[in-house]
């Protein structure tokens, strides 16, 4: 009888985990192509097409692990986009492993990345982008990501 509750009980879980399973496979390709574009505009210091790529007012957060001291801070994406465009140094930002997520009108994409200026390795970390569909295109809303600077993987 114990073999049998737990068969059903087992079978019972998986049947209500399958939209669930089914909601992840989303692979939100709209909103990847959305920040693989800005990525690639950053990479090529374009502050036009960054921007066009941007919810107004959109912020940039992020975290950097410190012992007894993490820096979090907020920045506007305007200013961030301003200073990556204008900066003489080269810079880039690769990213890979994107992964996302729809639903209607909003989605999230996250991305493992480095950061490198004048080809030397900065910080690593993870992306979280947020995203909107508004007028029909994505838009990025928000990005969040860590800053480590100790144990990067590569790529």
């Amino acid at each position: 009888m114990r073999k049998l509750l737990s068969a059903l009980i087992a079978a019972l879980a998986i049947t209500l985990s399958a939209p669930a399973l089914a909601q992840e496979q989303h692979h939100a390709e709209g909103p990847i192509q959305t920040v693989v574009a800005f990525m690639n505009a950053f990479d090529a210091k374009d502050e036009t097409a960054m921007a066009e790529l941007l919810v107004d007012q959109a912020p940039v957060l992020f975290i950097e692990e410190r012992e007894n001291d993490d820096r979090v801070g907020v920045v506007p994406m305007s200013a961030l986009v301003q200073s990556i465009a204008a900066n003489p140094v080269p810079l880039q930002e690769p990213i890979w492993n994107l992964r996302g997520f729809e639903d209607g009108p909003v989605a999230v994409v996250t991305a493992n990345f480095e950061f490198l200026i004048d080809g030397n390795r900065s910080h690593c970390g993870v992306n979280i982008f947020t995203l909107m569909r508004v007028e029909g295109e994505w838009k990025i809303a928000t990005v969040t990501y860590s800053h480590i600077t100790e144990g990067c993987s590569e790529n």
